[in-house]
């Protein structure tokens, strides 16, 4: 797929770079074994961008490598912000027609101990997603007209975004 293609999807998807964005980033653990350099990448990205104001802020949340979909952890504190936002985001995949699915695998687990059973949802090791003040309006990885977008995809294109508007910002702040 071309940069162009890229492009079109995700400002489709995305509001405009005059809306504040934040971004929160979910991770299955600080110290990850395999991805603590990606992870560290992606986050030092992001403060860039806050610091040149193409983002507003930035927030970290660890979900560890499943989620319980109900229950007593689901209904407290961490939990519950981490419930209520998969939530969303499964929410905004249906209103936007984007797929979340495949990167979200929800399974049945039974004890072979207690025979108990639940539901749970395995996220990706690591996914961002983006709000304005009006609320969510991305999420990724996801799937868009079938094409994967990774958290590394939306970050490029709002590098990209930021260093094509940063011609004409110069310009207007040489005319001041």
């Amino acid at each position: 797929m071309s940069s162009d293609e890229t492009h079109d999807h995700l400002d489709e998807l995305l509001p405009s770079s005059e809306t504040d964005l934040r971004v929160e980033v979910f991770v299955h653990s600080l110290a990850p074994v395999g991805c603590k350099e990606n992870q560290d990448t992606l986050v030092e990205r992001l403060r860039a961008l806050v610091a040149d104001g193409a983002l507003a802020d930035i927030d970290l949340q660890v979900w560890g490598d499943s989620v319980a979909t109900g229950g007593p952890l689901a209904e407290v504190g961490a939990g519950e912000r981490i419930a209520a936002a998969i939530s969303e985001f499964y929410e905004l995949a249906a209103k936007k027609n984007i797929s979340i699915s495949p990167f979200f695998r929800i399974s049945k687990v039974t004890s072979s101990v207690t025979d108990e059973s639940f539901r749970r949802i395995v996220p990706p090791c690591c996914c961002i997603a983006l709000y304005t003040e009006d609320g969510l309006v991305g999420v990724f990885p996801s799937l868009i007209d079938g094409v994967a977008y990774t958290p590394d995809d939306a970050i490029t294109y709002l590098e990209a975004r930021t260093s094509s508007e940063l011609p004409s910002q110069i310009l207007a702040d040489d005319r001041s």
